[in-house]
């Protein structure tokens, strides 16, 4: 019911901007485009038709680009890897939403994203992504998310960029993730929770289900201001969100409807949309996934999970006594640390132990993986039980 009133609101509200400034048929076709995905491929980074897409994206959305005062550009910047790893945004998928843009609007244009753990080297993050010549090449103001006193709604801090913003350009990368799942558009907007503050979702909510379950709902509190990007022309697989592989799958998807768009994606990978976490998030508020309306780019699409989401197949009667024994673990590799402490900032339950060499406390472990996401060393592995690499393949 909460979330039929939400969306009945933000139609009512495009309805209302829209011919307020006299774009009666944008109006109609935003109503039209709810639940509506746009899925297409591309050959690489140069390819024209990555151009086309996001043209053809954005001229459904012209009114309210051509009438915004401010837009926020927000890719993943989760850390400080080079584009090739497909850890982060590609800078020229990036360049190619700034170009396509410029088209509709002359509104301020403004970058930013708030890192997994190095935030307190932003720059550092901006330079290895590719993003801080990307920006000074177009001349947009980059912000740091933890620059100005955050923000507070329903409870959920934020930072204040997003309220400066007329309208927000989710520029999502497609990527595993070792406890949600996917990290797609709606996962992509928890970078608007400035530094340790992303710390406190996980301490508070261990469980990957609860803590996918209000990722969703801060996302919610901006869906209607929000224009959604994947770039999945490069992506991640394996142990995501940082510690996997890149691989070529040549996937662009757009929507005006982040969780639609996760869906149609996660589908589009052969996984079951619940794989993805925050849409099972949705689902529970009462988001309905069987209406939504998804294009069907030819070619198989196969993505490599993460271990810790390998389920087993096991007969009822072993069940209960095997699930405690079944675990992934995150432990330090002492030959690659080089004791930068990011994986002690940003553990939510303190079981990293930092002496001469750093160690994470099997019984404090909450198995959230933030130390095997932020590591920029590749220094946190992950260590299966016994059982573990007995049922699961």
């Amino acid at each position: 019911m909460f979330i039929l009133l939400e969306q009945f609101l933000f139609t009512y509200h495009l309805y209302f901007q829209c011919i307020l400034h006299g774009n009666i048929s944008e109006a109609i076709t935003e109503n039209l485009l709810m639940k509506t995905v746009k899925l297409d491929i591309a050959k690489g980074y140069d390819d024209p038709a990555v151009v086309s897409f996001i043209d053809s994206f954005f001229s459904r959305h012209a009114g309210r680009l051509e009438e915004a005062g401010r837009i926020l550009l927000k890719p993943n910047l989760l850390l400080a890897a080079p584009p090739e790893r497909g850890i982060t945004t590609h800078p020229l998928f990036v360049e190619a939403v700034i170009n396509v843009l410029r088209k509709y609007t002359k509104s301020e244009l403004i970058l930013g994203d708030s890192p997994g753990a190095n935030f307190g080297k932003y720059e550092t993050v901006l330079n290895k992504t590719g993003m801080a010549d990307l920006c000074a090449k177009h001349r947009i103001k980059t912000v740091r998310m933890e620059a100005s006193a955050p923000k507070m709604k329903n409870g959920r801090v934020y930072a204040p960029a997003a309220d400066e913003a007329d309208i927000i350009i989710n520029i999502a990368k497609l990527k595993t993730h070792s406890l949600t799942g996917l990290t797609l558009c709606v996962k992509n907007m928890f970078g608007l929770v400035p530094g340790n503050a992303k710390v406190g979702y996980h301490r508070a909510h261990p469980d990957d289900r609860e803590l996918a379950y209000n990722i969703y709902d801060f996302f919610s509190m901006f869906e209607g201001r929000v224009l959604n990007l994947l770039d999945g022309i490069t992506a991640h697989e394996g142990d995501g969100p940082s510690r996997g592989k890149p691989v070529h799958l040549g996937i662009m998807a757009a929507s005006n409807d982040a969780v639609a768009l996760d869906a149609a994606v996660t589908r589009l990978l052969g996984l079951d949309e619940d794989f993805c976490l925050t849409t099972l998030g949705a689902k529970r508020k009462g988001y309905d996934t069987s209406d939504i309306k998804a294009d069907k780019p030819e070619g198989q699409f196969r993505i490599k999970i993460p271990v810790s989401k390998r389920v087993p197949v096991l007969p009822d009667f072993l069940k209960s006594w095997v699930s405690d024994r079944i675990f992934v673990k995150p432990f330090i590799i002492s030959e690659k640390c080089i004791k930068c402490r990011l994986c002690v900032k940003s553990c939510p339950v303190d079981a990293i132990r930092s002496d001469d060499e750093f160690l994470i406390e099997p019984e404090k472990c909450i198995e959230c993986f933030c130390c095997h996401e932020v590591c920029e060393s590749d220094a946190v592995g992950m260590r299966r039980s016994f059982l573990h690499k007995v049922f699961v393949r």
